[in-house]
């Protein structure tokens, strides 16, 4: 899996030939480019919206906006995946308001939501250790939302993904300093609920998924019948990040950091019908401003 965040000069040059090959009228490279990054700019989405529906929509947007505005890229000025993911920070910071973001508005509001769910047992419940986990990897997605968008889209990028000061600064457009500030803020609030409230961090905290997962399940949040976010065939974050972690990383990064990791990184939805609609009619020169032929 291309990890664009690494440092590796061979998958820079790749972004950078694809480009350059589009440029001159490649439409098959598009695609390529495209395959690249779009379950990034997917898992990026949904980090920040939680809707999968909401976010399949956010990249569908984004990579609009890849394709339209590609005959600007100057790799003088810097490197492409700095232009695209910036291009993907300032579309998810600015976009209008998504249904998720109503439901989790402060940590406060939050804890006092899941403290009005009983505690119930799971016996008799079929599926309870997958419904669980599902419930897990939602609620502590949902919990991002708590944050402010810009303090959201540096811990997505600096927690989870590990995107170093010097590239997460250049896509937020801040200074080294003050992106370490907003991941090193966001951390802190997220790290102090979940010690606080989340039993997987402590057994004795008030919410715990095996404990209120009934309750969650009546109030819609968790659908059995739909399971969306658990999908324990898929590579997860650290797998996609190459994290072998030894003892002293491990002792470095917090638990928190460390079970965000340990969620799916999900496949993109299928925009094959919506690629083949750009490819198969004239909307794809229009976009690229007459720069592509067949």
């Amino acid at each position: 899996m291309h990890n664009p965040f690494k440092e590796i000069t061979q998958e820079h040059e790749t972004d950078l030939w694809l480009v350059q090959r589009i440029l001159n009228g490649c439409r098959q490279d598009l695609e390529k480019l495209i395959v690249r990054h779009q379950a990034w700019i997917y898992n990026i989405a949904l980090k920040m919206v939680l809707a999968p529906s909401d976010a399949e929509d956010i990249t569908q947007e984004i990579l609009i906006k890849l394709v339209t505005r590609l005959s600007t890229f100057d790799p003088e000025k810097g490197a492409f995946r700095t232009w695209l993911y910036r291009i993907v920070a300032n579309h998810v910071i600015s976009m209008k308001k998504r249904k998720c973001e109503s439901l989790f508005t402060s940590f406060e509001e939050s804890a006092d939501a899941v403290e009005k769910i009983p505690d119930q047992s799971v016996d008799g419940l079929p599926e309870s250790k997958v419904l669980a986990e599902e419930l897990k990897i939602k609620c502590w997605t949902g919990m991002l939302l708590c944050l402010n968008r810009k303090q959201r889209v540096a811990f997505i990028l600096g927690g989870i993904f590990e995107v170093s000061d010097t590239l997460g600064g250049e896509i937020l457009e801040v200074s080294k300093a003050n992106y370490r500030k907003l991941l090193s803020r966001a951390r802190l609030k997220i790290d102090n609920f979940m010690q606080q409230k989340c039993g997987l961090l402590k057994s004795d905290n008030p919410c715990n998924c095996n404990r209120k997962l009934k309750g969650f399940i009546e109030n819609g949040f968790v659908n059995p019948d739909h399971i969306r976010f658990f999908q324990d065939n898929k590579m997860k974050i650290k797998e996609v990040l190459h994290k072998n972690l030894r003892h002293f990383e491990r002792l470095c990064t917090s638990e928190t950091i460390r079970r965000f990791q340990e969620h799916p990184f999900y496949d993109p939805p299928e925009f094959g019908q919506w690629m083949a609609q750009i490819f198969n009619t004239e909307m794809l020169d229009r976009l690229m401003a007459g720069k592509l032929h067949s």
